[in-house]
């Protein structure tokens, strides 16, 4: 939902006697020019000079004397002045720049983002030039999303082509995480090529694009974002990798998907999650040893913390569909005695609140501490963006609520402490309830999942019947189908050697399954 800046002019009109009589109707038509408003003259001008020179005297006497507590209380005595409705945002902006010398970070951000709403065509040019100094200061305290709200319904704000595509930015992703897609990419068309921020654009139109259905019109971008951001870090290069290689598993193109997912750092926090995606490309073009190959990384201790119990049922069908049976059994067991005391867990989750859920999820990420709910489902937030972006964020309302005590008898500091104990509060429940979503998200997954091994269970025993069956017709058992035992090659300038029981780090991602199919002739597939 877009949220439009509007002025509201509201006369209210005492009705007299108990019915209205019935206005008669000018037929004469009105044109454009006889209803547009009248130029200010020069007398209006002064009025309104006059009228905000008034209104400012008492902030610019105690400035000028030193007190920016006392000019503070001044601020927030007009801005509770509905007359003095045209000068607010002028005030806000203000009270910003006092906020802020008063090393109140988190207030001034606040301050400036009100008259950013406030502000209208009669006061841009002087409201736009806090801009730069809002997205330095919100940066720092770690909340640059409050600024994406109300950059995105007043671009008018920005006053150089840099600013203009910061401001761009922040409100597509403001368009994003409100499922506007096509205002998104007409925001980051405003980021122009050079700008300091254009790499994270192109790499988010590519993101918006895929989530629009268009994975093939998403590699542009995603090759733009490589090209533009050859001298950022390797997380940023990585990320832009792995989304690239979705863009090739949407659009059909599994080769070149798997290519892409082996090409994510294998040091990367992102490699576990492109190695489960590059299992499915195997998958999908029948190389089912490559997709077990693949998985069994993931198998390792190493990744003992990891939630990946789509890759554990992947791995159960890949054999079901080699017909070996008894190790899909096996498979299903330990699945089913891993993950249903998880299910378990996630289902006494439900019912917490929001403030709860937050406060479970930071407290993993700042102590490492996941008690009741298993580490894996917490561990993805330790490294979240999103999530320490918000820690940070609360960490530095707190920070400030504590240092307001020591202003306290001032009125400005109880402004002060309403707008960032407001801030706050929906900073923590919005990231709660996100959490808290997915964790429901994943109970209702992994529930079914557990239902899903049952049928799996049934088809092997379907599956087993009719090979009896067939035994019984030609008396033996059917004869497996077939492959053809190829030499193996040894690619130059590499070593292969069998495993023998030991895991070690460096061989994560190399691993090969030479696995034969069980089935009878004519029922194989997927051996390559």
């Amino acid at each position: 939902m877009r949220r439009v800046l509007l002025l509201a002019l509201l006369v209210a009109c005492p009705l007299a006697g108990p019915a209205l009589a019935k206005p008669k109707v000018d037929p004469t038509p009105v044109s454009a020019a006889s209803v547009a408003p009248a130029a200010p003259t020069a007398r209006d001008l002064a009025k309104l000079e006059k009228a905000r020179t008034e209104a400012f005297a008492e902030y610019e006497t105690q400035l000028a004397s030193g007190q920016k507590a006392r000019a503070a209380d001044a601020l927030v005595a007009l801005l509770e002045e509905p007359a003095a409705a045209p000068f607010h945002a002028e005030a806000y902006g203000k009270l910003g720049d006092l906020f802020l010398s008063l090393d109140l970070r988190y207030a001034a951000v606040i301050a400036w983002t009100r008259a950013f709403t406030a502000a209208d065509d009669t006061n841009a040019d002087q409201i736009g030039l806090y801009v730069p100094k809002a997205m330095e200061t919100a940066q720092k305290v770690g909340d640059s999303a409050i600024l994406e709200e109300p950059f995105s319904s007043n671009l008018a704000l920005a006053r150089t082509e840099d600013v203009r595509g910061q401001m761009a930015f922040l409100a597509a992703r403001e368009a994003f995480h409100d499922d506007s897609y096509g205002l998104g990419l007409g925001m980051l068309k405003m980021v122009k090529e050079g700008d300091p921020i254009y790499p994270d654009a192109k790499a988010l139109e590519g993101v918006i694009l895929n989530q629009q259905g268009r994975p093939e019109d998403a590699l542009k971008p995603f090759e733009a974002a490589q090209q533009a951001g050859r001298d950022k870090d390797i997380r940023f290069k990585d990320s832009v990798q792995l989304n690239m290689a979705r863009s090739y598993y949407a659009a059909g193109n599994y080769p070149r998907a798997i290519q892409g997912y082996a090409a994510v750092s294998r040091g990367s926090e992102f490699w576990p999650q492109a190695q489960f995606e590059r299992a499915w490309g195997h998958f999908r073009i029948d190389d089912l040893n490559g997709t077990l190959g693949v998985l069994y990384s993931l198998d390792t201790p190493f990744f003992s913390t990891w939630y990946f119990p789509e890759a554990d049922l992947l791995r159960i069908y890949s054999m079901f569909l080699m017909c070996k049976f008894p190790e899909a059994n096996l498979e299903i067991e330990a699945f089913r005695a891993f993950y249903k005391p998880i299910h378990v867990s996630l289902q006494g989750w439900t019912g917490k609140s929001d403030a709860e859920t937050f406060d479970l999820a930071r407290r993993y990420a700042e102590t490492g501490l996941f008690n009741p709910l298993p580490e894996s489902i917490l561990r993805p937030y330790a490294t979240e963006d999103r999530l320490l972006s918000s820690i940070a964020a609360v960490k530095s309302a707190e920070d400030e609520l504590e240092r307001l005590k020591a202003v306290s008898a001032n009125p400005f500091s109880e402004t002060a402490r309403r707008w960032v104990t407001e801030r706050r509060d929906v900073m923590v429940e919005a990231e709660g309830a996100r959490i808290g979503a997915r964790i429901a998200e994943q109970e209702a997954q992994v529930g079914q999942m557990l239902d899903d091994t049952e049928i799996f269970i049934l088809d092997i025993l379907r599956m087993k019947a009719m090979l009896y069956e067939q035994a019984a017709a030609i008396g033996k058992m059917p004869d497996a189908a077939r492959v053809v035992d190829r030499e193996e090659r040894v690619r130059k300038g590499w070593r292969e050697w069998p495993y023998e029981g030991e895991l070690w780090a460096d061989e994560l991602g190399y691993y090969r399954v030479d696995a034969a199919p069980e089935c009878p002739a004519g029922l194989a597939r997927g051996v390559k």
